[in-house]
């Protein structure tokens, strides 16, 4: 377990260099942070030790609590879901990071309309959200899982997590697409960010399947087909601002 700890606390970190590039890409240099959803609060910290103001909001008790023992002067503080506790054009820069596939499609309108009312007019929101053509379910490790029909993927989680399980809620690029213009944003696929990281092993690839299937294109020398494919099949991250 506390292996396990420490590798969720490194993917974090690494995490926070793809979300550093994406900013450096835009040419946006962040300095009042938001890490909505902080987890185990590594993002946060990682920002806190580059001098920056961070404040890190969380739905789960337990994962505010472990943060604050972990990193006693980053700000981390337990909210709603719903309403973000700060005033509005508080924020410079927000980070969503594996957030939007927790949240229902239905309730993800009102978390971004706040998203929205608490960045600064010049703000930027880092988003990277669960695909839902990517080869392994991050949360269950069954291949292909999504590409299932809903009723179909939510009855193999049942049975896989029994009285555990929650609802996942991924995206296509369409639905993300539509989603962001309806909320009033502008937005830049990223994407290509994470891919390099991972087929350059900055940042390792994340599942067995996946690993072995770009190591296999790599080798025979397929590397535009590996990047065209991981494009298709990747974590999706994107920035975006305000109209």
């Amino acid at each position: 377990m506390a292996k396990q700890n420490q590798d969720k606390q490194k993917i974090r970190a690494q995490r926070a260099v793809e979300i550093d590039r994406c900013f450096h890409e835009i040419g946006h240099s962040p300095r009042k942070i938001l890490d909505v959803g902080h987890g185990n609060g590594a993002i946060s910290n990682y920002y806190h030790t580059k001098g920056l103001d961070v404040t890190g909001i969380e739905v789960v008790p337990a994962f505010v609590e472990k943060a604050t023992q972990k990193y006693p002067g980053v700000k981390f503080s337990l909210y709603d879901g719903k309403s973000i506790p700060f005033e509005e054009s508080t924020f410079d820069s927000i980070i969503l990071n594996d957030v939007l596939e927790h949240i229902s499609y239905e309730d993800i309108e009102s978390v971004l309309s706040e998203v929205r009312r608490v960045l600064t007019p010049d703000g930027v929101v880092y988003i990277s959200v669960m695909n839902r053509w990517q080869l392994i379910e991050p949360h269950t490790l069954v291949p292909l899982l999504t590409w299932l029909p809903r009723v179909a993927w939510d009855s193999v989680c049942k049975k896989l997590k029994g009285r555990g399980y929650v609802n996942y809620w991924p995206y296509t690029r369409r639905r993300l697409h539509s989603l962001l213009r309806r909320k009033e944003f502008v937005y830049s696929d990223m994407t290509y960010v994470y891919v390099i990281h991972k087929m350059d092993g900055i940042n390792p690839v994340g599942d067995r399947m996946t690993s072995r299937l770009v190591a296999l294109l790599k080798r025979l020398r397929l590397y535009s087909l590996a990047y065209y494919l991981a494009l298709k099949v990747s974590v999706l991250l994107y920035v975006a601002h305000k109209k």
